[in-house]
């Protein structure tokens, strides 16, 4: 069985960009942490609303498998507000001899969360020049 979930929270550890061996080919993983916090809305006593927290932040485990993943870990950073799509997956680990439960993302699309409020500004790179372009005939 296989659960795709989707995650909005915002970016935690450092990363960790490694090359392993899988299948007998060379592959280069990304490994982060989303930190996700639940909030419900609660009414104000003029008659409005705001959102609270419903709950401590919950961490996923991250692990994106594509060949984008350097350029990732340099473009993302720590505290970013951002949605993560992928399959979830659920590992345990022995610690002090109690088996701890672990919920991990196999991510496949990662998303700058543009609805927060938190993002200033997103720079872009300029565009490339005719001489930078190749002479195939896509146009794009």
């Amino acid at each position: 069985m296989s659960i795709f979930s989707t995650v909005r929270g915002n970016l935690g550890q450092n990363f960790s960009l490694k090359t392993i061996n899988r299948d007998g080919e060379p592959s280069t993983v990304l490994n982060f942490s989303v930190a996700s916090t639940r909030y419900k809305r609660q009414k104000t006593a003029d008659g409005g609303s705001r959102y609270e927290a419903a709950g401590p932040a919950e961490w996923i485990e991250c692990e994106y498998w594509n060949r984008q993943a350097p350029h990732l870990e340099k473009v993302l950073a720590k505290g970013m507000p951002v949605v993560v799509e992928g399959e979830e997956l659920i590992e345990f680990y022995e610690k002090d001899g109690q088996k701890i439960k672990v919920r991990k993302l196999r991510v496949e699309n990662i998303y700058l969360n543009l609805a927060s409020e938190r993002i200033e500004n997103v720079a872009l790179k300029p565009p490339r020049t005719a001489e930078g372009a190749d002479d195939g005939e896509t146009p794009f």
